[in-house]
């Protein structure tokens, strides 16, 4: 299972402060796993951003138990926040750091509340979402409107490890002779804001992730301590450019800035001034080509399970250590994973192929595997079942919604077919019309016949891979292609079929397997068995009994286990890494419509 880091905003929420006030936004995410009316389970929430209806918020919210072919759901709650309810002033809480903000919201006035049914913040909306979907989005960004109004923004990225510790960093900052930007007379109240790098084919974004809390009428101020999580600042990359923007605190929500830097979490290391050394080696901040100020790190230690590289085992760093440059462009040496590549724009393409020897029996008799039930009876056969659990799954990672769909075992004319196109069209769009392509073959004049073989149908699908693979490096991306074959058993000659899938493996393909019925599937599981010390090619059939698994998921989970592994031994095998994580343009970006209004109620179960 993978670990995932969540990163939200928002833009355009409706104001819920009244006449004369602004609503001040927060978030929580709740997790219903792998069904959307699961029992809802908070995982984290947001800090508070005041008096602003486009918020983004730094607080980075994490998410355990992802897994490739398995549904994941998760919820975003978006809610205006009632500081009535802490027994502060809001001018009070908007000076806090975001880490602050966030216990305060959890504090135990507002538990007791929710333990009676109620809330003590005013819902601006929520919205549902399947991560999945998000991961085969462009740029991993999906957007949903919520029910008052506004549109939220979920952003994911994948953890450095699957570990959750990968250690903190306590940090502490000071601001120098830091620029005024108040006048009349006037001192700016300054506060610091951390952003991460994220690298984009054309060009650089960064990320909020930690806000610090707010000195009033303070030119040389010394802030909070922060214990940072380096994987939510740095994706425990010290090397992970960051930049540090100093703003001027509006009680607006208009912040003015005062200057900016970039530097890296060892270049925050290496800055550490030692008590009675001189501050020569603050950072200095720029704001239109000129110094308006400096940053002083006052502490900054590491601890817990740090990355390599860290300097001495205590988190410290020696004197020699620090004052080396440090090396911002220095990049990780592990081998990329699976969502790296969907990140990166490898786009999986879902190829089908599906019996249609004898061995399923006559289709217009009821038990059979082909038997389609009355229209009223809303039930679905076997193949239906297979084609819509897997087809529904794989969609998700595919972006133009086209997939091939082919028949094997059919006599046309005469002539036994081992492999042919299903539908008018070459490519069907969506799940739908996989569906409509496979009903439509029994409105053509086939004879079901033997024997069943799938050696055409894995070549073809292996050139397919190869096309698909080969446009895609036009682009600069990768491609990559599951070939689900849908059968009922009685497979002829083995060995051959066995002898086609090892050429196939060094195409960008994969073959999943499912058996429809109870007919003899020693020859298939024959195909799945691999043996990498003794046979030659990249392991990359799957196959799964239909009948041993009694809901979708279950049967997704088992059949899609592998692709991610195969997948990413393919293409580091020829040391083809992960693109960069694709562009997305926010005002592009398709807004899914809100939720039913009855799903605010149940947001928090």
């Amino acid at each position: 299972m993978t670990r995932l880091q969540v990163h939200l905003s928002a833009r355009d929420l409706k104001n819920l402060g009244g006449m004369m006030g602004k609503s001040d936004p927060f978030a929580v995410v709740t997790m219903r796993g792998d069904n959307a009316n699961n029992k809802p389970v908070v995982v984290g929430q947001t800090d508070v951003v005041f008096n602003n209806l486009h918020p983004t918020w730094s607080r980075v919210i994490f998410l355990e138990g992802f897994k490739f072919g398995v549904p994941f759901f998760i919820e975003v709650g978006i809610f205006d926040f009632d500081a009535s309810q802490t027994g502060k002033s809001e001018q009070e809480l908007s000076r806090m750091d975001a880490h602050s903000q966030t216990l305060i919201t959890t504090s135990a006035a507002s538990r007791a509340l929710m333990r009676d049914g109620k809330f003590p913040h005013k819902v601006m909306g929520t919205a549902l979402f399947e991560v999945g979907q998000i991961l085969g989005a462009r740029g991993n960004v999906a957007s949903k409107s919520l029910q008052s109004g506004g549109v939220v923004f979920v952003h994911i990225e994948r953890c450095s490890t699957d570990s959750s510790d990968v250690g903190r960093c306590l940090l502490q900052l000071r601001g120098l002779k830091l620029h005024n930007t108040q006048t009349l007379g006037r001192t700016s109240s300054p506060f610091y804001e951390l952003y991460r790098k994220v690298e984009r084919p054309t060009g650089a974004t960064w990320i909020s992730v930690y806000r610090s809390n707010t000195v009033r009428s303070d030119l040389n101020p010394l802030w909070t301590s922060a214990s940072l999580d380096l994987e939510a600042t740095c994706n425990g990359d010290l090397h992970r450019a960051l930049k540090l923007i100093v703003w001027d605190h509006r009680r607006t929500g208009k912040h003015k800035v005062m200057g900016e830097c970039e530097t890296t979490m060892r270049g925050l290391l290496e800055a550490k001034v030692e008590p009675g050394e001189p501050n020569e080696f603050g950072l200095e901040l720029m704001k239109h080509d000129k110094v308006t100020g400096q940053v002083q790190v006052v502490e900054a230690t590491l601890s817990g399970m740090v990355p390599q590289d860290s300097g001495s085992q205590d988190g410290s760093l020696t004197s020699r250590e620090k004052r080396r440059p440090s090396n911002t462009k220095k990049e990780r040496s592990s081998r990329p994973e699976f969502i790296d590549y969907l990140s990166g724009g490898c786009q999986i393409s879902l190829a089908v192929a599906i019996d249609f020897t004898a061995s399923n029996g006559d289709p217009r008799k009821p038990g059979t595997p082909h038997y389609f039930h009355p229209p009223e009876s809303k039930e679905w056969n076997d193949y239906e079942k297979a084609i819509f659990a897997v087809g529904s799954i794989l969609a998700k990672y595919d972006s133009d919604q086209q997939f091939p769909v082919w028949g094997f075992g059919a006599k046309y004319n005469d002539v036994v077919r081992h492999c042919f196109q299903c539908g008018l069209e070459v490519e069907v769009d969506g799940v739908q019309g996989i569906m409509d392509a496979y009903r439509g073959v029994f409105r053509t004049p086939l004879t079901m016949s033997y024997p069943t073989k799938f050696t055409e149908v894995i070549q073809t699908a292996a050139a397919y891979a190869r096309h698909e693979q080969e446009m895609a490096q036009e682009e600069g991306k990768q491609s990559y292609t599951i070939l689900l074959i849908l059968t009922a058993g009685n497979l002829e000659n083995a060995e051959e079929t066995k002898r086609q899938l090892i050429e196939a493996s060094d195409d960008p393909l994969s073959v999943v397997i499912v058996g429809i019925g109870d007919a003899d599937f020693g020859p298939m599981e024959f195909l799945d068995e691999h043996d990498p010390n003794t046979e030659e090619g990249r392991d990359i059939t799957k196959f799964v009994r239909f009948s041993d698994y009694k809901s979708f998921n279950a049967l997704t989970e088992a059949v899609l286990d592998e692709i991610p592994e195969q997948l990413v031994q393919y293409f580091t095998d020829r040391k083809i890494m992960p693109g960069l994580l694709e562009d997305y343009d926010a005002d592009k970006i398709e807004v899914a419509p809100a939720d039913d209004d009855e799903r605010t109620f149940t947001f928090l179960g």
